[in-house]
């Protein structure tokens, strides 16, 4: 368990690592890690793991991986061989490296793009180190599904918080871990010859393919139902509102929802995707009155303005390079015009402590 002095319950950090996804959470009780971006944008941008030796962070407790992409798989695989991890959660059971044949080794490019077949099986490569660097680290491996408790923490007191998935969860069909399944049965033996090649090829594309659709979401939330405290202000310069044009007040049957509530969308985005399955059982409310950190990197495959307008959103975040906030840059407009709040990308900011996350909550964007 980590011991921290912190200005707030819980202290949320977005780092800016470039096409990728990393926030760093941090309790009096535990630190988690939710994705960990892709190295190779390193270089400009943050590594999680100079931040966190920077904050003399020296365990993590909860790693989480939403989704079987390199931009976030990639850094947590660096964290793993250097930092000690108490749990996993992971979107697929551990794995064994895919098999290749000798000609597909010898011509293999792991920097090659994500959506060619030599990325795609680079990030199930990396998955697969993962896995055996974390289990032979004594890590607890807790594979997520429909099935499996979507809590993965909750601070104790009257107004505690609790980090939880809010999909996968009971009820909810998930296609890629059959796929991760049916890879592992490839034999070197077939993996040797064309056709195996071929149908390695065809699985590790489906699974890419979907991985997005079949992202996990999670919530970090208030444990129970309660009023929302006023905004808590930052240290001048320092801090951020989010607030509609002339400061119309939001609307009064939010008052008693979790408002402040953190979305970590992941990647779930496309046309599989499920977000109003989502929010049909959303029961409590959660997904209103939040901050977004928006799915696939603000990408223009995620809800349509309309949808997040009628959540009533108090920001909406994107963790996104440079080239990728431009090619969305439309969307981002729509967004911004329709809900009436403020986007940011995490590629055009300092680090910047938001404000209107309630007083429980901490979150420096950036």
């Amino acid at each position: 368990m980590t011991t921290l002095a912190l200005p707030a319950p819980v202290r949320v950090d977005v780092l800016d690592v470039g096409q990728g996804s990393c926030a760093i959470i941090r309790t009096a009780h535990g630190v988690t890690v939710i994705d960990g971006g892709a190295r190779r944008e390193y270089a400009v941008r943050t590594d999680p793991v100079t931040w966190l030796r920077e904050h003399g962070i020296t365990r993590i407790d909860d790693l989480i991986l939403t989704h079987l992409h390199r931009d976030h798989v990639q850094g947590l695989l660096a964290l793993a061989r250097v930092v000690p991890v108490s749990r996993a959660h992971l979107p697929y059971p551990q794995i064994a490296e895919p098999p290749m044949s000798d000609d597909w080794r010898a011509r293999f490019r792991p920097d090659a793009h994500v959506d060619s077949p030599d990325g795609q099986i680079q990030s199930l490569r990396e998955f697969a180190e993962l896995t055996r660097i974390l289990s032979d680290g004594g890590t607890t491996l807790l594979p997520f599904s429909p099935e499996s408790d979507p809590v993965i923490w909750e601070t104790p007191g009257p107004f505690g918080l609790r980090l939880e998935r809010l999909y996968p969860v009971a009820g909810d069909a998930l296609e890629t871990p059959a796929l991760v399944a049916a890879l592992s049965e490839v034999t070197p033996e077939r993996a040797r010859t064309s056709a195996g090649t071929a149908s390695i090829e065809a699985l590790i594309h489906e699974i890419s393919e979907r991985a997005n659709a079949e992202s996990g979401v999670f919530v970090l939330r208030h444990g129970g139902s309660r009023v929302s405290p006023e905004p808590t202000a930052g240290p001048a310069g320092t801090s951020e509102t989010f607030d509609r044009p002339g400061g119309a007040a939001r609307s009064p049957e939010r008052s008693d929802r979790s408002g402040g509530a953190i979305i970590f969308a992941g990647d779930h985005a496309g046309e599989r995707s499920h977000w109003d399955d989502i929010r049909a059982r959303d029961h409590d409310g959660v997904l209103h009155d939040a901050l977004w950190l928006l799915p696939h990197h603000g990408g223009d495959d995620g809800p349509t303005p309309e949808w997040f307008a009628e959540l009533e959103p108090r920001a909406l975040l994107a963790s996104a390079n440079t080239d990728h906030a431009r090619l969305n840059a439309d969307y981002w407009a729509r967004l911004r015009a329709v809900t009436g709040v403020a986007v940011r990308g995490t590629h055009n900011t300092d680090p910047v402590l938001m404000e209107n996350t309630g007083s429980e909550i901490a979150l420096m964007f950036g």
